[in-house]
């Protein structure tokens, strides 16, 4: 059994949606129901206190051991990138390729909705832009200098930053060369297809909304429409296309979608989504999905363009074989419950750092990301300015052994 990590919307939204009278148009969400986010933490290791053996993996990497004071444990794990008290210190670079996906939502055999992270979708993102490129052009991949209360980690990637910032204890003391970056690569546009309807469907559907932004004529990125494919479905087609493109385990492989997302179940259930991304492995290959959300935060609160994307980015390179354990933590961000993972998304989920305007005058959202020894429960915390997340939402560690 694969474990997924899902990064959900974590706030639920009342939508309205238009009323559709055909079988063939998207599926109405009635007035007042909320879209719900959903448990997604079927982690198969979660009952137990014990890491199973490491994954052996073919990205740069090394392991970290730590005893937590909040239970006294040793704690172990793989993290992507090099050591950040090796010197000296140097940068490391990731292979990276995007794989932009087309998902056709086939109705009948005349009726499809298609959302295409490489067609444009002005009415949302601006004349001329696209999912895809927009992503290829964000602080994931460009430089931008982040200072944080007065520090400057870096004029670097966001998830570099990130890092930096994150062991800054270490970083700063003549570190200043230690960077992970991601050198990306596109591949071809994929289409995958599926097979849809009103009622009764287990893999996709598409569901239809009122008032929210988009212009498009047609069925390429229509208004209003929010394309659902269960991840059951879809995640054996994303290993199937890793073999088929030749991406091997020397290379994280990133599959973006555009105003699309994931349900754990059937996928016409609004109690089962939504999933707005994932990273996972197979074998020793990293792999990750992701939505690129046209909407600015008005489908998903604190959910805008690259958030969701940066939510994986950030916890695939900190966890990337999916079984770096923690003391347990929850009951904030899109747990509600208790976690016992390295997941530096799950806590913050909808918190967004200050926007960022880029040099193609898209202004880009980025989700805040929580530190090392949040989970760890360190003090003084090696962070940027001792902090414990990178915005200073956390200005203390994650507290008592959740139960």
């Amino acid at each position: 059994m694969k474990a997924f990590h899902f990064a959900l919307a974590v706030f639920a939204l009342v939508l309205t949606s238009s009323a559709f009278g055909q079988d063939d148009r998207p599926l109405p969400i009635p007035p007042g129901t909320p879209l719900h986010p959903i448990d997604a933490y079927p982690y198969m290791y979660r009952n137990t206190d014990q890491a199973p053996p490491p994954v052996t993996l073919t990205l740069p990497n090394y392991s970290y051991s730590v005893v937590s004071p909040v239970d006294g444990k040793t704690y172990t794990g793989q993290i992507i990138g090099a050591n950040p008290t090796t010197r000296p210190a140097h940068p490391t670079v990731v292979p990276t390729v995007i794989v932009p996906v087309r998902l056709v939502f086939q109705y009948s055999s005349t009726v499809s909705y298609i959302f295409d992270p490489t067609v444009t979708d002005p009415g949302c993102i601006g004349t001329g832009h696209t999912g895809l490129g927009l992503t290829e052009q964000s602080p994931l991949f460009n430089d931008v200098t982040y200072k944080l209360g007065g520090t400057t980690v870096g004029t670097t990637q966001y998830i570099d930053a990130f890092q930096r910032a994150n062991f800054w204890g270490d970083v700063s003391a003549t570190g200043a060369n230690y960077h992970t970056l991601m050198g990306i690569t596109p591949m071809p546009l994929q289409t995958v297809t599926i097979p849809s309807g009103n009622t009764g469907t287990t893999n996709g559907t598409v569901y239809g909304f009122t008032g929210l932004c988009g212009t498009n004529t047609g069925n390429v990125n229509e208004p209003n429409t929010l394309g659902v494919m269960n991840i059951s479905f879809w995640d054996p087609l994303a290993k199937k296309m890793i073999t088929n493109l030749g991406i091997t385990p020397n290379t994280f492989v990133f599959f973006l979608f555009y105003n699309a997302v994931m349900s754990n179940g059937t996928s016409d259930n609004t109690n089962n989504c939504c999933i707005l991304g994932y990273h996972s492995i197979t074998g020793s290959q990293t792999y990750g999905t992701g939505d690129f959300e046209g909407r600015d935060q008005t489908l998903f609160s604190g959910t805008a363009d690259t958030s969701a994307l940066s939510h994986e980015l950030g916890e695939w390179m900190n966890d990337p074989t999916g079984v770096n354990l923690t003391p347990a933590w929850g009951h904030i961000g899109q747990v509600s419950g208790c976690q016992d993972n390295y997941e530096v998304g799950d806590p913050l989920s909808g918190t967004l750092m200050p926007a960022v305007k880029m040099p193609n005058g898209f202004t880009y959202h980025l989700q805040e990301l929580a530190f090392f020894d949040w989970y760890y429960r360190i003090t003084p915390s090696m962070g940027v300015n001792g902090r414990y997340s990178l915005n200073a939402t956390f200005t203390a560690d994650a507290g008592a052994v959740c139960k």
